[in-house]
């Protein structure tokens, strides 16, 4: 019975320090745990498209701040649309909240190097680092499902503005 009220008193004073010791540590975790993007990183997409005759031709760079969005659309150095746009806060939030995703993305060297395919590149930088850089390759089925990974990580951004063949239609 002796034992049985000792263990009793033991625990009922152990469940205070475990449950403080679990607040403490929540609180900590959570300080440790960042994630999202600083607010002096950059994000910069760019999609080069392949080689066709001009009035089909679009390359897309969108680079996005905590600030703003710009989208440039340009046809072998000629630039058919210049938009700028505020960046609002959710979209920034959910770029950096989905960031993870495209870190762990898995991209391939091709065994040969292609001609003619279009190319994409993300960088996101601070001013004193870069955090990330992809430059896939798609060719000969490599990298399969990158494209369309990137493309759904970059849509909020992508989304402030109108659709590439409203910006530089076609024949421009």
């Amino acid at each position: 019975m002796y034992r049985r009220l000792t263990r009793g008193i033991v625990l009922l004073a152990a469940i205070p320090v475990a449950g403080s010791l679990l607040i403490s540590g929540c609180g900590s975790s959570e300080e440790a745990d960042v994630t999202g993007l600083p607010d002096d990183a950059t994000v910069v997409y760019a999609f080069g498209d392949s080689s066709v005759p001009p009035q089909y031709h679009r390359s897309v760079t969108l680079t996005v701040t905590a600030d703003e969005s710009r989208i440039v659309v340009d046809s072998y150095g000629d630039v058919l649309a210049d938009e700028s746009a505020p960046t609002p806060p959710q979209v920034w939030q959910q770029l950096g909240d989905t960031l993870p995703a495209l870190e762990a993305l898995e991209v391939d060297k091709p065994q040969e190097g292609c001609v003619g395919g279009t190319t994409l590149q993300v960088m996101v930088s601070t001013p004193d680092a870069e955090l990330l850089r992809l430059d896939p390759e798609f060719c000969g089925g490599s990298n399969e499902g990158i494209e369309e990974a990137i493309d759904a990580w970059i849509a909020p951004a992508r989304d402030l503005f109108p659709p590439t063949d409203v910006l530089a239609p076609e024949g421009e």
